[in-house]
């Protein structure tokens, strides 16, 4: 009997353990799924972010080079010593500009060489980088590149007009120069006194340089970095055999366009983007080098071929890369398999620690939502409301300011002299300045308006809960009274203005769009005024 009721103890024990086990095992093992996929999804979810984040500093860094460049090239075409030598043509006259060349060769570092040339393609002026020690080129061995693409491309040009060449290697003597150096022509024709074309500056810009910077951004990441051009060849890629293709007979069947057809062709279809697939996770936007007022041309992989065709600014692009292997993925999540094995082991002996790692899981993952709400609605430069945002309070304080029967003020602002702060001293300190100027508007006005950055130097101001047209104008006199101080930034005292236009609502428009056309119209009035005088435009 005693044997029988002991055998009862413990097969009822053991069914009650039986089913807390098995319910602790359901619990723990829904909770481990949760956090795994929660854990999954922000992985890459902040993959996808920090992907996007790299491509789009790497884009900024190609429009910021360039800039350099193209400011670099119209200097020289403009030097007096140039215009005195289309006058003289002395030897003292190409002595001084091989002098000047050798200076900015020299303190740049980036240009493997300047050169003048002539109207009819020979090299009058000639200056080569050598590793870091510039020396000018003796008159003979100068070399006519008349036969050349690039001289006939740049000097049909207009004045002031700029000839970018492709990203291509470059070739001496006929041949494609050893080791490879990766090149862009940047030049521009060269008029005398006279108006009359005399040659092209020519700027060879060693993009060996760029592709190294493009390189670096991001590197402590996962994922490679390629630059490829309109079709599909890889110009920058980790494999450096790959490279080059389209100047190499041998290669003319490696590209990317051939090696990844499907997200080749969804890249063309759409200017930026990611996919996952299962050749890993794709991350791409479509880079347009040329501003307006810039020419380029298919150019030729052959010495003394022409160039096929003549490009625009929208035939001319890039498409910048990021790839994430599937494997690199694949380990990530097989490793977050292996610990939450363990850590569930170790949550069936404590299973309070469940709890935590639970939370934590949703607190990270909420907190990355509201981070990314905040990359979408605010300016990540200033930190005011951006372009988004600032439609939407306008929107909400027009329906407010309608049901209360009272007044919305609207001011459009435009910085005077910022574009001369950021071309000399450099986009550093113009940004440091454009947040320093978000603070003083801020500090300007009160709580209950809102300060946006609509883009560049551009800036927009919601005056809530208005009088009349003087409360713009006492607005905008105080946001001018602030700027009439100098700004203080790290390089120093820098000192700017403003252009600001005003509209009111209801008087001027009731229609959203056309109080912002209002104070835009507005704001252009008030620039069109006298120099470095920043005034209010009513428009009535």
């Amino acid at each position: 009997m005693l044997q029988n009721a002991d055998e009862r103890v413990i097969k009822n024990s053991l069914n009650l353990f039986l089913v807390l086990f098995l319910l602790i095992g359901a619990i723990l093992g829904g909770a481990i799924a949760i956090f795994y996929r929660a854990e999954l999804n922000t992985y890459i979810s902040e993959l996808k972010v920090r992907e996007r984040y790299t491509i789009e500093l790497q884009s900024s860094v190609i429009g910021n080079e360039f800039d350099s460049i193209v400011s670099d090239l119209l200097f020289l075409a403009n030097q007096n010593e140039l215009f005195h030598y289309c006058e003289s043509g002395t030897q003292d006259g190409s002595e001084n500009i091989a002098e000047e060349y050798k200076v900015l060769a020299r303190t740049k570092r980036i240009y493997d060489q300047i050169r003048y040339l002539g109207a009819g393609g020979m090299e009058l002026v000639r200056v080569n980088f050598n590793s870091g020690k510039p020396e000018i080129v003796p008159h003979k061995y100068l070399q006519n590149k008349s036969k050349r693409y690039y001289f006939k491309d740049a000097f049909r040009l207009q004045e002031n007009e700029i000839f970018v060449s492709p990203l291509d290697l470059n070739i001496e003597r006929g041949k494609i120069e050893q080791p490879l150096k990766p090149m862009i022509r940047f030049a521009t024709p060269v008029f005398d006194e006279k108006d009359e074309k005399r040659g092209i500056v020519l700027l060879n810009y060693l993009a060996e340089n760029l592709l190294e910077r493009i390189a670096r951004i991001g590197s402590e990441s996962h994922s490679t970095k390629m630059l490829l051009n309109s079709d599909g060849y890889w110009l920058l890629s980790p494999n450096k055999e790959e490279e080059w293709g389209f100047m190499f007979e041998e290669l003319s069947k490696t590209s990317f366009a051939l090696a990844y057809p499907d997200e080749w062709k969804t890249m063309r279809d759409n200017q930026a983007g990611q996919m996952q697939n299962r050749n890993g996770l794709f991350t791409y936007t479509t880079v347009y080098p040329l501003q307006e007022g810039f020419q380029s041309s298919s150019g030729s992989n052959k010495p003394y071929a022409p160039s096929v065709k003549s490009l625009n600014t929208s035939d001319y692009f890039w498409v910048l890369v990021s790839h994430i292997p599937p494997g690199i993925m694949g380990d990530y999540s097989h490793n977050l398999v292996l610990k939450l094995f363990v850590l569930g082991a170790g949550l069936f002996v404590l299973i309070s620690f469940g709890a935590w790692f639970l939370a934590l899981a949703i607190t990270k993952r909420r907190i990355y939502q509201a981070q990314l709400i905040a990359m979408a609605l605010y300016d990540s430069l200033t930190g005011l409301p951006n372009r988004k945002l600032f439609f939407d309070r306008l929107t909400l304080g027009l329906e407010q300011a309608e049901r209360r029967k009272c007044r919305l003020g609207l001011l459009y602002i435009d910085l005077d002299g910022f574009k001369k702060v950021n071309d000399t001293m450099g986009h550093e300190v113009g940004d440091e300045l454009l947040i320093r100027v978000g603070e003083l508007f801020t500090r300007c006005l009160r709580k209950s308006d809102t300060v946006a950055r609509l883009g560049g130097d551009e800036f927009a101001v919601i005056l809530s809960e208005i009088n009349n047209l003087e409360d713009c104008k006492l607005a905008a006199d105080k946001i001018l009274k602030a700027l009439a101080d100098p700004i203080m930034v790290k390089a120093g005292l820098v000192s700017i203005g403003a252009s600001i236009g005003a509209a009111v609502y209801p008087d001027h428009e009731t229609n959203r769009e056309k109080l912002i056309k209002r104070a835009d119209m507005a704001m252009y009035k008030a620039k069109g005024q006298a120099k470095d005088s920043s005034v209010v435009v009513n428009l009535e």
